[in-house]
């Protein structure tokens, strides 16, 4: 098999949910060619489980937030600890992920849209990328992210699944879209077709570890090692060399997320 002589990134996980030794879950993916990973905060309590985690090994980078599905417990006084958080501790390097998921539904509308606004405009405050998540919600999506537009907002979409329409929106608005397992499953069409028109220098890999494997590991816990499995994929699909595709991606992963330190 085609090795990459660059590394892959794997730029969504969730470190403090996965089972097993979390030391011996990057030693896999490091053998399996991963530079480094940042693992994605949801709520107060994985918050604080990602900086413990970051600060303990030095290829693990963090991102603090509250994920839509804990909207209805949104905290200012653990906002303002993200905020400070961020202000001192370099290996935060984002906010989020938040968003909008009206998928599930688990906090009201209303409590993810405040929520949602709230982290965008720490995101813009404190000068790092927001990391999205948006599920049956590009409309609501886009009206909440046009009054952000020319203020310097960046940022990921991550799973990107919706349409090339709203792909379109989403480029234009200056964000990065991340792929996942998800691009290797049979039925995933329209998300391979998206990939086609994603231009390379906007694309980002991720497992969203421990869910979304990819095939052929499709229904067992994932791990950040997998985004290997991702990018091998991804590559043939767009006929790219697995070096190619690794370099754009580590190149894309390090001009979002300014406060990474990593050389190849």
């Amino acid at each position: 098999m085609e090795n990459s002589i660059y590394p892959w990134v794997d730029s969504h996980c969730h470190l403090e949910m996965l089972k097993g030794d979390i030391s011996t879950i990057l030693d896999d993916a490091r053998q399996e060619g991963v530079g480094f990973c940042i693992s994605i905060g949801t709520g107060i309590s994985a918050n604080q489980k990602v900086v413990d985690i970051s600060s303990r090994f030095h290829d693990v980078y963090g991102t603090l937030g509250f994920h839509p599905h804990y909207a209805s417990r949104f905290d200012q006084l653990h906002l303002d600890w993200i905020r400070d958080e961020i202000r001192k501790n370099s290996k935060i390097v984002g906010v989020g992920e938040c968003g909008f998921d009206f998928y599930y539904n688990r906090s009201g509308r209303d409590d993810q849209k405040t929520t949602f606004a709230a982290q965008l405009d720490l995101t813009i405050e404190s000068g790092v990328p927001v990391v999205i998540h948006s599920r049956e919600a590009d409309v609501e999506a886009r009206d909440i992210l046009e009054g952000y537009r020319g203020k310097g907002l960046t940022g990921v979409v991550h799973c990107f699944t919706s349409s090339i329409e709203q792909a379109r929106y989403l480029l234009d608005f200056g964000f990065y879209l991340s792929f996942n397992g998800i691009s290797t499953y049979p039925q995933a069409e329209e998300v391979r077709d998206v990939l086609k028109y994603v231009p390379n220098d906007r694309i980002l890999l991720e497992t969203d570890s421990p869910y979304l494997s990819p095939v052929p590991m499709r229904g067992k816990p994932n791990a950040p090692g997998n985004v290997a499995t991702v990018g091998r994929y991804v590559a043939e699909f767009l006929g790219l060399s697995y070096a190619d595709l690794a370099e754009k991606v580590l190149k894309n992963t390090l001009m979002l997320f300014q406060r990474i330190s990593y050389e190849h």
